[in-house]
């Protein structure tokens, strides 16, 4: 399992996860009480509902890109933000995500929102 050891690495990590379909190492990248929002905005608590969304995810994107924008530490804590493009730039956006250090140094998810540069009308 490679884990990590920066805040932006979440996002190297969590591209390469969907790209390969491994659903166990994007749920290794998040904290066990993490909070994830579903790209409809629904909150998503649980290791249940993160492995439907990740598992959902892996399924219906066939590549994707992307890559840091920001990142500001503070801390234990990172907030941070991605570009995405999945399936040949069919679905873009930008993500928002607030990381934890652990207890070892590595850095793991502990809010993630795939759409927090949307604005509802």
């Amino acid at each position: 399992m490679t884990y990590a050891r920066r805040p932006q690495d979440l996002h190297e990590l969590f591209m390469k996860g969907v790209n390969t379909k491994d659903v166990d190492a994007l749920m290794a990248l998040y904290e066990p009480d993490s909070l994830t929002l579903g790209l409809d905005g629904s909150r998503l608590e649980g290791d249940a509902a993160l492995r439907a969304m990740l598992t959902g995810l892996v399924d219906a994107v066939d590549h994707l890109d992307g890559g840091t924008r920001k990142v500001i530490v503070h801390g234990d804590y990172a907030l941070m933000s991605a570009t995405f493009t999945a399936n040949g730039g069919a679905v873009s956006g930008n993500s928002g995500e607030v990381a934890r250090r652990q207890p070892d140094g590595s850095w793991r998810f502990l809010i993630d929102d795939p759409t927090f540069a949307r604005t509802e009308a």
